[in-house]
């Protein structure tokens, strides 16, 4: 297989695109402290997280209360009685799925709305940022025996779509083009961008992250997310297993990130990394179908939205996901026509 790494230019084009974000006028809050500590949470093991403390952050926000309620008494946490407690609630789902879907939360609330755009909807977005952080969190369970934590590759699966939504907000016209065009010729979003824009979703989204203190690791991971052979050495496995969960989410059709192509996770580039024991098929396909299995199960619970079908790896079609060349000519993204867009991330790139 050909990888190539991402080039400077990329990186330059990614700070240019900022630097015209900093003249807007639309002021977006930051992250709330509650969510700072939720997603702090979602990076501790289980003993560390102080369950008083959780609840503390959800009894206050009525919506955040109301979900994890929601979800207790969904189909499939659903038992003989309604739950109408927090404790009760968080009891029946597990703190580990109580935290995930605060984060979700969260995270919907408080950044852009992404709106329905052809070939992408808000929910479909988050339903694919839910398979790819809950297949992330599996992946760095120890009966793998990879060094990244589940915590931390869950957040990075939660995150490596953010991106995106600053591009659909602020270049609403381009990134519809860039989605329409990868769908219509079932070509990789991610080369869409890159003739578009110059640079990727990624690369811009981890300069957003920069300014939430969250660890370098995960930024890295996110950065990296499409070509983690371009990512520093301490950063490669966590970057790589960020992309395999991508590609597990992508194949289990739940939710779409407006990507014209379903990605394979036998085309992932962690399966020809010998020194990962995810290189080996038998345990590759295991994991993969377990981890299909428990997004079907659980999607329409969580984010309203069902499983298109069941696949399994061993299914997998194998040219479904053909690696592009990225030397291909770029453009500077075309001026908004509109101003606007965050005093927010103002701090980012003035630093």
């Amino acid at each position: 297989m050909n990888y190539q790494k991402s080039t400077q230019g990329e990186e330059t084009t990614a700070s240019a695109i900022a630097l015209e974000i900093l003249s807007s006028d639309i002021n977006i809050p930051p992250m709330p402290a509650a969510g700072s500590k939720i997603m702090d949470m979602a990076q501790k093991p289980l003993h560390e997280i102080d369950i008083p403390e959780f609840c503390k952050i959800i009894e206050p926000d009525p919506g955040l209360h109301s979900k994890i309620l929601q979800l207790a008494n969904s189909p499939y946490y659903k038992g003989i009685e309604d739950v109408i407690g927090l404790k009760m609630a968080i009891t029946r789902i597990g703190l580990q799925e109580a935290v995930n879907s605060a984060n979700l939360y969260f995270l919907q609330k408080f950044l852009p709305n992404l709106g329905d755009l052809k070939g992408l909807s808000a929910k479909q977005y988050w339903a694919f940022s839910w398979a790819c952080a809950t297949a992330g969190r599996r992946l760095g369970h120890p009966n793998i025996s990879m060094r990244a934590q589940p915590g931390e590759l869950y957040v990075s699966g939660l995150l490596q779509g953010i991106g995106k939504i600053i591009l659909a907000v602020y270049y609403s016209d381009q990134f519809a083009f860039c989605v329409e065009r990868s769908q219509k010729l079932k070509a990789s979003l991610q080369q869409a961008f890159l003739d578009e824009f110059g640079t990727t979703d990624n690369i811009l989204a981890s300069k957003l992250m920069s300014t939430w203190n969250l660890p370098t690791g995960i930024c890295a991971a996110v950065e990296f997310c499409h070509n983690p052979w371009a990512a520093p050495e301490e950063y490669r496995e966590l970057a790589a297993l960020t992309h395999f969960s991508y590609c597990i989410a992508s194949f289990s059709k739940i939710g779409t990130t407006g990507d014209g192509v379903i990605l394979d996770p036998d085309s992932a580039w962690l399966v020809d990394w010998a020194q990962s024991p995810l290189s080996k098929k038998g345990l590759r396909d295991k994991v993969v179908n377990e981890i299909i299995d428990n997004l079907n199960e659980k999607s329409e619970s969580i984010t309203g939205v069902p499983p298109v079908e069941k696949t399994s790896q061993t299914d997998s079609p194998k040219n479904s996901f053909k690696k592009k060349n990225r030397n291909s000519t770029k453009r500077k993204p075309l001026p908004p026509e509109r101003k606007g867009l965050w005093d927010w991330i103002k701090s980012i790139f003035s630093s």
